[in-house]
């Protein structure tokens, strides 16, 4: 699911950064195979528990609900990370 991808998209970019020093669009331009790959097997893997009929069903505090709005954050996050690095002229945020 998109929600779970852009979590995922978020908190990686986020490491990446402090680890490395580059923005992700430096990243994404000096590795897009590994990049494109990585995403192209996340988001197959996403796929694989709405093929099955996976019942998403809270527990806890992890309720579909709150994964839906924690995605929605993530993706939002993920863009404003994008255009404020673009905007800054590709240096890295963090």
């Amino acid at each position: 699911r998109s929600s779970d991808l852009a979590m995922l998209a978020f908190v990686s970019a986020f490491f990446a950064e402090l680890s490395s020093g580059e923005s992700v669009l430096k990243q994404w331009a000096d590795e897009p195979t590994g990049v494109l790959l990585t995403f192209v097997l996340f988001s197959a893997a996403s796929l694989i528990p709405m093929m099955n009929g996976a019942n998403r069903e809270a527990f806890g505090p992890f309720s579909p609900k709150a994964e839906e709005l924690n995605g929605r954050a993530a993706m939002i996050g993920f863009a404003a990370l994008l255009i404020v690095e673009g905007v800054r002229g590709g240096q890295a945020l963090f």
